[in-house]
């Protein structure tokens, strides 16, 4: 929000409920049905298949001015048995929208009548969560609908509580399905591929290959059987440090299971915390493989420092997301001038300035949080940046100031291959370095065209040409 303004004008954020189905759609046969108006899922499917290029189904229980005035509850019925009778989900998930939240329907009471009243229910689980869009973010959506998930499953009676010497992943910001299959390599050689679960993984269901054949649930996720025997796990891992992850909080409290936060593994730094994190946990040595792609990496980062060293960039978007591209800038000697992330986060400002005050003490940064497009705009003509590094929202100010823009993060609508950008890991940090140092030269070489006159065509004088008669 400006001076010059009383309201949000063009959010950085999206709201609750996507986030949620974000969280949802990385659990095995899972669908989400919206409790709100048409409109809300129409918003959020369009968002969700620009951004990963696949088909994303979300039920809506569709309330008009009648649900609005008289309740929601026999819309939300019939929307129930609608979705099992068509999809046959295992698991769904309900997500409240402003209206829904506004009128106060009784979630619980209504799921509880839809039992009793169909017997079609009795096998499937029904997780509801409340996701108003008028406060927080997607963020806390994707951290509430974790949250909610863990609980429904590890409560339940049925089941193992045999220990399983297992290690829980559960990740408190959404990431791109290809930094999902990466973060599944690395804890499969650091700690072999049945010792650790992976919760949300989206790595299948937002990114499915071709098959020839008609899916209505897209396989893949965290299977049902996982997500309930985290409660038996050895430890834990939460990665993300600048939100509350709600569902590390409540596992560790519940079943007395040992935690540790860290943030996502972005760049140099904060993958070598993730790496020898997996390495003191399995009580084993990091394997040469990952300790020869680090290697590379430092070589890439020699390779590129003569290009990126003071080079003065903006960086926005989701709160982890952004603390990992700050480490990976200044690690590689660029001047992270302003640093924004789009929704509020409790621990943003502070561990943004503890890295800066680590790599970099004498750069100046600015650093904002919970702003609207419309002064994130002013604050980038203020710092006046070189590059640009967010999702595709920021095309419009990159274009209006002549600067480049690397996408990475979400959403991203003008461009293809989202679902495939790797930026965890140390081959995300090169992927990300080769990104960022290939748009630095290629600006140079268009700023470097512009002030070189080009002939329209290559001609040789008259008196240059060669005339066989004459020879």
């Amino acid at each position: 929000m400006t001076d010059r303004s009383y309201a949000t004008v063009n959010p950085c954020i999206m709201c609750q409920p996507i986030g949620s189905v974000m969280a949802f759609k990385g659990i095995e046969s899972s669908m989400v049905l919206l409790h709100g108006s048409q409109g809300c899922s129409t918003y959020m499917r369009l968002h969700l298949a620009h951004h990963f290029r696949e088909p994303v189904d979300i039920g809506s229980s569709s309330l008009s001015e009648k649900g609005a005035v008289y309740g929601g509850s026999e819309n939300l019925k019939k929307g129930l048995k609608n979705l099992i009778l068509r999809y046959d989900p295992k698991v769904i998930g309900i997500s409240t929208t402003c209206l829904a939240e506004t009128i106060g329907d009784d979630i619980g009471r209504i799921i509880a009548e839809f039992r009793e009243e169909e017997d079609i229910a009795s096998d499937r689980i029904i997780i509801p969560v409340s996701t108003p869009s008028y406060e927080d973010s997607h963020n806390s959506g994707y951290i509430k609908a974790v949250e909610a998930i863990v609980k429904e499953f590890t409560s339940q009676e049925s089941g193992s509580h045999i220990f399983n010497n297992k290690l829980n992943v559960v990740l408190s910001e959404n990431i791109s399905p290809e930094d999902t299959r990466e973060l599944r390599r690395i804890l499969s050689d650091t700690i072999s591929p049945d010792s650790f679960i992976l919760l949300p993984d989206i790595s299948e269901t937002f990114d499915a290959p071709m098959t020839g054949e008609l899916q209505k649930i897209f396989p893949g996720g965290t299977s049902h059987s996982d997500i309930a025997d985290m409660k038996n796990s050895a430890a834990m891992i939460g990665l993300g440090i600048t939100s509350a992850n709600r569902a590390v909080s409540y596992l560790e409290h519940a079943f007395d299971i040992p935690s540790q936060e860290l943030p996502l593994p972005i760049g140099l730094e904060y993958t070598d915390r993730f790496v020898a994190a997996l390495s003191m946990i399995a009580g084993t040595d990091i394997p040469e493989a990952y300790q020869k792609e680090r290697g590379r990496l430092i070589d890439a980062m020699v390779d590129a420092h003569k290009y990126v060293y003071g080079t003065k960039v903006a960086i926005y978007g989701d709160p982890d997301n952004v603390l990992g591209l700050l480490s990976l800038a200044l690690e590689n000697g660029m001047h992270p001038i302003l640093v924004v992330a789009s929704g509020k986060s409790p621990g943003f400002a502070e561990y943004a300035m503890e890295r800066v005050r680590q790599v970099k003490p004498d750069c100046d940064v600015t650093v904002l949080e919970d702003v609207d497009f419309d002064a994130f705009n002013d604050a980038v003509k203020k710092a006046k940046p070189e590059m640009l590094i967010g999702n595709s929202n920021g095309k419009y100010i990159a274009k209006e100031m002549g600067i480049p823009l690397v996408r990475v993060g979400f959403p991203i609508h003008d461009r293809v291959g989202a679902q495939r950008i790797l930026s965890l890991g140390y081959l995300g940090a090169m992927n990300m370095l080769d990104r960022i140092t290939n748009t630095i030269l290629e600006a140079q070489e268009e700023k470097l065209a512009a002030k070189l006159s080009q002939p329209d065509r290559y001609a040789s004088p008259d008196w240059l040409k060669f005339h066989p008669a004459e020879a």
